[in-house]
């Protein structure tokens, strides 16, 4: 059984079920509903989320979203789910509410109704599925952090969630390089153990190739990673189209590359690893490769480096 906190207004917690207690308050003397965060002791930065959500009445101001991501230190937190603006919504709060995705008529939405909502996050990639429809997917402009999932609700009158359920998915790194020696030792001995001693998941491009369009499969999966590792020793111009990609989509990205190389104009200003090729120079990029990933990790927000 999860544990619960509500930080703003008036939860309460039975079980597997969990209650808004919703009413109308007073902003600036002019009638407004309620507003509710909880969070959990559950972490996440990526997997699935789950719950079912019931409004006993609707209004103006009939809400609930799932908050799959709070910061403490900040108070920002990142929400999916229904109601307010349109029926359906990707958002963050910073201070002021960023829309990513909106869809559907809120006038649609109905008391009484039970709503299935599953909200599942890879990467960057955010997915909205209510009642079994995919009726929300966007790539957002960052990585989840790894932080409290929770609650935000808004109403006059009350609103049932349960069965909410998280269930967390272990985060891949993509793996950018030349697919030559000594490229290939350099992820078999170094690069894919470090990241499997970070319980996250390796990925490159040739192990994963399928049917379709390649390089829609290399957006794909770089998308939906939580971060990049590059090799950019060569001058290959694969490796620096998908660094190139993975920079567009503000992914956190390690680079790495060998002592003396020269590095184009448009990768210098970025931090590298460098390393050279020896049985100490491999010691010393596995010292390094752990260190950005224990930074990476722990950053309240994963940004690109």
């Amino acid at each position: 059984m999860y544990r619960w906190h509500s930080l703003l207004g008036k939860f309460q917690f039975q079980n597997d079920s969990i209650t808004f207690r919703g009413d109308t308050t007073k902003i600036v003397d002019q009638p407004a509903a309620a507003i509710g965060n909880a969070v959990s002791d559950q972490r996440f930065s990526g997997g699935t989320l789950r719950g079912t959500v019931r409004f006993s009445k609707i209004s103006e101001h009939t809400a609930c979203q799932f908050i799959v991501s709070y910061q403490p230190a900040t108070a920002a937190f990142v929400t999916a789910g229904i109601g307010n603006d349109a029926m359906f919504v990707v958002r963050t709060f910073t201070g002021s509410w960023t829309y990513h995705a909106t869809g559907g008529d809120r006038g649609s939405l109905e008391a009484g109704r039970n709503y299935d909502i599953t909200v599942r996050v890879t990467g960057s990639r955010l997915a909205l599925t209510v009642d079994g429809v995919e009726v929300l997917v966007t790539n957002l402009p960052f990585v989840i952090p790894h932080n409290q999932v929770g609650l935000w609700c808004q109403d006059t009158s009350d609103i049932e969630i349960s069965g909410f359920e998280v269930e967390a998915q272990r985060p891949t790194a993509f793996v950018v390089m030349q697919f030559t020696k000594p490229y290939n030792e350099l992820y078999e001995e170094v690069v894919r153990p470090i990241c499997e001693e970070f319980q996250i998941a390796p990925i490159r491009a040739d192990e994963s190739y399928g049917p379709g369009l390649i390089v829609a499969d290399i957006a794909k999966q770089i998308t939906e990673a939580r971060l990049i590792v590059a090799e950019i020793t060569p001058a290959n111009p694969n490796v620096y189209y998908e660094v190139g990609y993975a920079h567009a989509l503000n992914k956190p990205t390690i680079l790495i590359a060998e002592k003396g190389t020269q590095l184009p104009f448009d990768v210098s200003p970025f931090r590298v690893l460098f390393y050279e090729n020896s049985i100490d120079g491999k010691r010393r990029v596995e010292e390094g490769l752990r260190k950005h990933l224990g930074a990476l990790e722990m950053a309240p927000g994963l940004t690109s480096q």
